[in-house]
């Protein structure tokens, strides 16, 4: 899959001045996931280009080509071997913090109404996880281990205690999804959790948080469906929290946005979004369009 996104933001509107226009998450991903055979199985994620005020953005994305500080060109890049109800993933792979906002696509995602968490930490590392799914896929429980972005290099430590160590668990029923997790990481213990209801045919909610030693979030969101091509969205959240390394400050935020499909495969999105927060005061609005071209390689 090919994932071209482009989106503009015309300016960050505080309560003295209007900031530049900038190009929000301009970008260019492709995502191949497929099996080798019966037992094994692979993903990769690449981001290939950024663009928000300047080209150094796609710079930055090869120039951190081998550092675990900072994300790079390479999302993940994993294998996983099948037996039975268990799996083994080696290789690059997000650290599966227990939120659904952090179980979306980059792509998919609007930043301005994440969290802090989200937008900063570096969750792209490497490592390994061991996994176990119900014989009916609805529960999924796994252990993982990865580098951490407090590392200059991946593996670039001897010390044990310098890794993230995750324990992540979810369940999926016709109704409601949930899912957890309790890491431990650079910065400290920390627990996440996330629920998402089918109110109706129509209407999603879902919520999520963060709780920690120096920082705790959590946010609320509404999905409604208006036919086949049209959502309109709602969320707000907060942060709380002060730690230097990862930009976190007290902050409050939320914002309302849409998108529509214009084709019936739903592949082309276009979307709008405004967006309010706190530290610093800001209104921010954005639109822009991603579209997923499909590829079937083998």
């Amino acid at each position: 899959m090919i994932v071209p996104r482009v989106e503009a933001e015309p300016g960050y509107i505080f309560p003295e001045k209007l900031g530049g226009i900038d190009m929000g998450y301009t970008s260019l991903y492709t995502l191949f996931e497929g099996n080798l055979g019966t037992h094994f199985s692979y993903s990769v994620s690449n981001h290939w280009f950024a663009f928000t005020r300047s080209f150094d953005d796609t710079k930055d994305l090869y120039r951190n080509t081998w550092r675990a500080d900072s994300n790079n060109w390479v999302d993940w890049a994993n294998v996983t071997v099948h037996f039975g109800n268990f799996s083994i993933t080696a290789g690059k792979d997000y650290i599966h913090m227990g939120t659904f906002e952090n179980d979306a696509y980059d792509f998919d995602a609007h930043w301005q109404l994440n969290s802090a968490l989200w937008n900063n930490y570096q969750v792209y590392q490497w490592g390994g996880s061991l996994n176990w799914t119900s014989s009916d896929e609805a529960t999924l429980l796994m252990l993982q281990v990865t580098s951490d972005q407090t590392m200059e290099r991946p593996f670039g430590s001897r010390s044990i205690g310098d890794y993230a160590f995750n324990l992540f668990g979810s369940h999926e029923t016709d109704e409601l999804k949930v899912m957890g997790s309790v890491l431990r990481c650079s910065i400290g213990w920390l627990g996440s959790f996330g629920v998402e209801a089918y109110v109706s045919d129509a209407i999603t909610v879902g919520g999520d948080g963060y709780v920690g030693n120096n920082y705790s979030g959590a946010s609320l969101r509404i999905n409604g469906q208006l036919g086949d091509h049209f959502e309109l969205f709602a969320k707000g959240g907060f942060d709380v929290g002060q730690d230097e390394d990862f930009y976190i400050g007290n902050r409050i935020y939320g914002g309302l946005g849409g998108n529509w499909y214009p084709l019936r495969n739903r592949d082309l999105r276009v979307h709008a979004l405004c967006a309010a927060g706190t530290n610093p005061g800001n209104l921010q609005f954005s639109v822009g369009v991603t579209y997923a071209l499909n590829l079937k390689l083998f």
